[in-house]
């Protein structure tokens, strides 16, 4: 070989994805979610998680990652089981109650998110139920009770 610089490709040590070890903050806006009364709320969750459950099982974690779910599918899959779940929970609550519960959905949420996504080396940190808006016709209603059940009537 003449002497010089040389410059050959090696595809085999190209980088093909990255995956952080930070935090990751997914907001999930879900609106027209009915309640026991069939009142149409709006909610918005917002998603704390990372990829890889310790440095001992990082590299498996990412593996799985990667070649099972990748970022595409799992912005996907959060946001319609964040969504079917939010439903799932309101379902049962009736509207006078809604704003109350935010703890509780949150912790049903962030166990139901955690089992789902934990096969895929996704761990779900934090769960936050940001904004709770009710139809402002209602809101005006339950400030004063007595024009509450004229509401509930029509």
């Amino acid at each position: 070989m003449n002497p010089g610089f040389k410059c050959c490709y090696m595809s085999y040590k190209m980088i093909k994805v990255m995956i952080t070890k930070n935090t990751i903050r997914f907001k999930c806006p879900i609106t027209n979610v009915p309640t026991k009364d069939n009142v149409r709320v709006a909610i918005d969750v917002g998603i704390n998680f990372h990829i890889g459950r310790g440095p001992e099982t990082e590299e498996e974690d990412i593996r799985k990652f990667v070649y099972n779910f990748g970022p595409n599918r799992l912005e996907e899959l959060l946001q319609e089981e964040c969504d079917e779940g939010i439903r799932d929970f309101l379902k049962q609550i009736k509207i006078n109650r809604v704003r109350d519960i935010k703890t509780e959905l949150t912790s049903a949420l962030m166990q139901d998110l955690g089992v789902k996504f934990a096969p895929y080396g996704v761990v779900i940190e934090q769960v936050n139920i940001m904004n709770v808006i009710i139809p402002r016709d209602l809101r005006m209603c339950l400030t004063d009770t007595t024009n509450y059940d004229v509401y509930l009537q029509k």
